[in-house]
């Protein structure tokens, strides 16, 4: 499977966009009307991004080709229904028709939609019953559930339809899919998201506000049932007043909304009202996001933007369990006959210059034909294959990129791919190494963070007595305090840092991971050829720990300080290592 592009439609501010971005995906383009919303998109992803506007203007000849739609509708009733509803209706105001109509036009294969819960009985189902026969008479096997992001590792209850659509002609008869039930990554409790400082927040008899809300808690509905004294003395309890009644929540919060923003909390005996930084965290949106908006987008905007969000994180499952069940479909044939090889090469294996030679010799060669069926090409429709070995300014120093550029009758593709040569099945490969200061341009690292990492990879000597090693600090040799510290910057960061040091940015980026393991005096090879959002799947997920020899671990990914070197500065690098022989060993298992 070929790295997958998205465009994202009713983007509002980017939440489903995270979801599929956590999993490798590449977003083309957006589409939003609403400018506040659009601006605080351009601060998450960028001020170059390429918004195509109000979806139902769009010419989908002005879009990119892609493969996958993200994208959320508004609930309208439909006037007309059963086996005339289509393209062709007067309904042609309906957000719906415009998606569906960019859906045929672009031959899109794959699509997640969004819409509230209220949609399976809107105008007595007619609704729910014209989106499905639309997305069905468009070519696309449909699937639809309810989910409630509660189970989808934030302290959010809300529950949303969701639409997953595969193009008919992509699956078998047999093919299935199935909504996941909960989130893989870490779950976030409440009191992880609810962190903002501000005291403009604090919430009391200095506000005129204050007194409506004694009002609110003496009308009809509330009268006699709680004092302010029983109601703070709980830290983090949870208060709804967007109701005549008011409505507690403990360890969880209410679906955040557009509108209406009246939900209060707890935190050191006092009332607090809820900001948009915390209401992110809430969506599931990474910290970095949240802090790049912070003075820059009023907290009244922001609350109402995430209130229309997508949970990032019940995208990512979704889309996580839609791959997957696609290649599953196709798995057996594929990692038997094709993905996993012991093919006899006839020079031997010696560096990726033999992968750009075997790629060039493709009509002779059996094992770059097992590599180019790997990557679904059709043989018979090749004209030419040109490989080249690349360096470039991003991953040079650790990996070799390789573009395949294959002519086919009608296009050129250029496929990036990461090699990496195993002698020992059981041994630990670099992946990617640098300064701290390197990395810090990269990801923002707090100031405190940093300054711990310095004293884990050498940088900054031991602050300690009798550390194990006089050059640097372990990470158990750290405070659990600055442990748990560190612990949560990896965590927070997750995504983005598999991301980096697996696929890389950029033009050379990867989108395959070909594995060789060349056992010493042997003539066979086995290699595993693994596009890089299941590599990414693979050696990402997990959890962030401290292993007892005092390194970090993320997922199947060692985080240690590089050392050897003779005792040169360079050993003071931070180094990432991944056994690549494991996707070998996966392949493997799956054929038993």
């Amino acid at each position: 499977m070929k790295n997958i592009n998205f465009t994202d439609f009713c983007s509002g501010i980017g939440g489903g966009r995270i979801g599929l971005e956590n999993l490798g995906m590449t977003c083309l383009g957006f589409s939003e009307i609403d400018k506040d919303a659009e601006k605080t998109y351009r601060e998450f992803f960028g001020k170059d991004e390429v918004n195509y506007g109000d979806l139902m203007q769009i010419n989908p000849n002005d879009l990119p080709n892609f493969d996958f739609m993200i994208g959320g509708f508004p609930c309208q009733t439909f006037s007309i229904i059963g086996t005339r509803c289509g393209l062709d209706d007067e309904e042609r105001g309906q957000i719906i028709y415009g998606l569906v109509k960019i859906l045929k036009a672009k031959d899109v294969k794959y699509f997640i939609l969004e819409n509230v819960k209220g949609l399976i009985n809107h105008d007595k189902g007619k609704t729910l019953k014209v989106v499905l026969e639309l997305l069905n008479n468009a070519g696309y096997r449909v699937y639809h559930k309810v989910l409630n992001s509660l189970d989808f590792g934030v302290p959010q209850m809300r529950e949303r339809i969701y639409f997953v659509g595969v193009k008919k002609e992509l699956v078998d008869d047999d093919f299935s899919y199935e909504f996941p039930v909960k989130y893989s990554g870490a779950t976030q409790s409440l009191e992880e998201c609810l962190i903002d400082s501000d005291k403009k927040l604090i919430f009391d008899d200095s506000l005129p506000a204050y007194q409506t809300f004694l009002k609110y808690l003496d009308n009809k509905y509330n009268k006699g049932k709680y004092s302010i004294d029983e109601l703070l003395s709980k830290e983090y309890r949870v208060l709804d007043t967007r109701q005549s009644d008011l409505r507690i929540y403990e360890g969880k919060t209410p679906t955040l909304r557009r509108g209406r923003h009246g939900i209060l909390y707890v935190k050191d005996g006092k009332f607090r009202k809820l900001s948009g930084y915390e209401a992110l965290l809430l969506q599931k949106f990474p910290k970095k996001y949240a802090k790049s908006v912070r003075g820059k987008v009023s907290n009244q905007k922001l609350l109402q933007q995430t209130g229309n969000a997508m949970t990032s994180s019940v995208i990512e499952e979704i889309a996580r369990n839609l791959m997957e069940a696609i290649g599953e479909q196709k798995m057996t044939e594929k990692e038997i006959l094709v993905n996993r090889g012991s093919t006899t090469a006839k020079n031997g294996f010696k560096n990726e210059t033999f992968v750009v030679e075997e790629f060039n010799n493709w009509k002779e060669s059996e094992l770059s034909q097992s590599w180019l069926k790997a990557m679904s090409y059709n043989l018979d429709e090749i004209e030419s294959v040109k490989a080249t070995k690349v360096k470039g300014s991003y991953k040079a120093d650790v990996q070799v990129a390789i573009n395949i550029e294959i002519k086919l009758t009608h296009l050129t593709d250029i496929q990036n791919l990461q090699v990496k040569l195993v002698s020992n099945p059981k041994g630990f490969n670099q992946i990617d190494k640098r300064w701290l200061k390197s990395y810090n341009e990269l990801w923002d690292i707090p100031s405190d963070v940093y300054e711990l990492l310095q004293y884990f990879t050498g940088e900054k000597k031991p602050k300690i007595d009798n550390p194990r090693d006089e050059r640097r600090m372990f990470a158990n040799e750290l405070s659990e305090e600055e442990q748990q510290l560190l612990l949560n910057f990896f965590n927070d960061n997750k995504t983005l840092i598999v991301n980096d040091i697996l696929k890389g940015r950029g033009k050379l980026s990867a989108e395959w991971m070909l594995v060789i393991l060349k056992l010493k005096d042997a003539d066979n090879i086995q290699w595993a050829l693994e596009p890089v959002n299941k590599v990414l799947n693979h050696f990402g997920n997990g959890e962030i720990r401290i292993t007892p020899r005092g390194s970090f671990k993320i997922g199947n990914i060692t985080v240690q300080r590089k050392g050897g070197d003779n005792g040169r500065e360079t050993a003071n690098m931070l180094q990432f290592k991944i056994n690549p022989a494991e996707l070998i060993d996966r392949l493997e298992k799956g054929k038993h």
